[in-house]
């Protein structure tokens, strides 16, 4: 009988472990996954030596279990700024054509759970137990070695044993941090995508763009076909010489993939035109420019992956559709009206800078509030100087999240970069959302922004609109 596979699956069940060697309850399991060391919960510069990144923990755990990830096909995407909203365009995409999909994301907004979803069903908390059940004899075997597997590592090989186990015809995985030496790595995918790159994580992937694009390109396999989004030119660089030395296809969006003005009636319409077909007629409902991008990019995966397992290409209309549909969560999400309550996860200044200006096109609103906070590691001043160019009244929160900077440091750096800003503090989320409307008219938009970390919180206390 098939050992990992948990109850609801398409194969047998796992055989039942004795009571004693069971987490009896999700909280239970829960708590023990939380002994494993969480590098997104550390700045891991102050805590960790540069060796304890590497693969050979997820490919230990991996081979315990029967190495799931083998019997996947599907998309890999790593990159700064994109990566996620591609993905979901991306499984969307896949799923439209009547794929059982798989999509692995990081980080999770409001639950863990978010990050493993099948068809666009999260994992239940019933499942996770299971899974965690399955895993208990191997991460107690490997709790104590000399490279014990971390939480991600644990979280990514759930994924990969669910997708099997639901028998998954195409799995989109986005890359946690970097490319190279991720967990996700050791999946070979159809197709491999790159977006956008910036600086970001530094501390963990080189401080200049070339050493950046090269710990991403890391995903890049022999003879795998890549489609990656316009870089700066010393990004590009490293990404063609790597896609020269394996072999690897590549297809460029703004080249060989296309994005074109429709005109007409509707000023949002677009097409994509790939090196094999014309999509027209396209909108988005996710606000800003830059989706089109992202979502160009999801086209251009999805059409090599059934073009090479399927022998077709993508069906216009339902591309149309699918593609209308989605909106990713947490990307300039409009949480409210009156005033406008827009979230957004970006958390380095490139991110900022594609936010504040869709914000400014595409909304319309008289003053604007901010809500933020943002991680130790990250480059606040540039994101603060960024955003103080459109705001002159801020709430700082404080929460609870190991990385969080003090909101009374940002306040220090906020108040060099722009003395006249009228700054308040709140002891947390909830708090900081009652200041940002008491102080915001009808007319005005509270932006939060800064953390994902921080979005999740708010999106616990906020209901998403329709």
């Amino acid at each position: 009988m098939n050992q990992t596979m948990p109850p609801g699956s398409r194969t047998d069940p796992p055989e039942p472990l004795c009571a004693k060697d069971r987490f009896e309850t999700y909280e239970e399991a829960e708590g023990y996954l939380s002994e494993f060391t969480d590098y997104e919960r550390m700045i891991k510069a102050a805590v960790a030596a540069e060796d304890l990144f590497d693969l050979g923990r997820i490919q230990t755990l991996l081979g315990r279990v029967g190495d799931p990830h083998r019997a996947l096909e599907g998309i890999h995407l790593a990159g700064t700024k994109g990566k996620g909203s591609t993905a979901i365009f991306a499984e969307a995409l896949l799923r439209a054509h009547g794929i059982e999909t798989g999509l692995f994301t990081s980080p999770h907004l409001v639950v863990k759970e978010e990050r493993i979803q099948v068809s666009g069903r999260m994992i239940t908390r019933a499942e996770f137990l299971e899974w965690m059940n399955v895993l208990r004899p191997s991460l107690m075997a490997l709790k104590d070695t000399a490279q014990p597997p971390t939480f991600f590592d644990i979280v990514t090989t759930i994924g990969f044993l669910h997708f099997r186990a639901r028998g998954v015809g195409a799995a989109v995985l986005e890359v946690g941090l970097g490319g190279r030496l991720d967990s996700t790595n050791v999946f070979s995918p159809d197709v491999c995508v790159i977006t956008r790159l910036g600086l970001d994580h530094t501390e963990k992937l080189g401080h200049t763009l070339a050493e950046i694009a090269a710990e991403k390109a890391g995903i890049i396999k022999a003879e795998t076909p890549v489609v990656a989004q316009p870089q700066e030119p010393e990004a590009r660089e490293v990404l063609e010489a790597r896609c020269r030395r394996v072999g690897a296809p590549l297809f460029w969006v703004g080249d060989r993939i296309r994005i074109e003005e429709e005109g007409g009636s509707d000023p949002s319409g677009f097409e994509i035109l790939t090196p094999l077909a014309r999509y027209a007629g396209i909108s988005l409902s996710a606000l800003g420019r830059h989706q089109r991008t992202n979502a160009a990019a999801a086209l251009a995966a999805v059409e090599i992956f059934l073009r090479k397992r399927k022998g077709l290409l993508p069906d216009p209309e339902r591309v149309r559709r699918a593609l209308l549909d989605t909106r990713p969560p947490g990307r300039i999400e409009v949480l409210a009206r009156s005033p406008l309550f827009v979230v957004d996860g970006a958390h380095n200044p490139m991110a900022i800078e594609v936010l504040l200006k869709t914000v400014r096109e595409e909304l319309r609103f008289r003053d604007l509030h901010v809500v933020f906070a943002c991680s130790r590691d990250k480059d606040y001043r540039g994101m603060l100087s960024l955003l103080a160019t459109r705001a002159d009244r801020w709430t700082l929160p404080a929460f609870d999240f190991p990385r969080i900077e003090s909101p009374a440091i940002v306040r220090e750096v906020l108040t060099e970069i722009a003395p006249a800003s009228r700054i308040r503090l709140a002891a947390d989320p909830g708090e900081a959302l009652e200041d940002a409307y008491r102080r915001s008219g009808s007319e005005d938009c509270i932006l939060c922004c800064g953390s994902f970390y921080l979005i999740g919180e708010v999106l616990k206390l906020m209901p998403r609109s329709p």
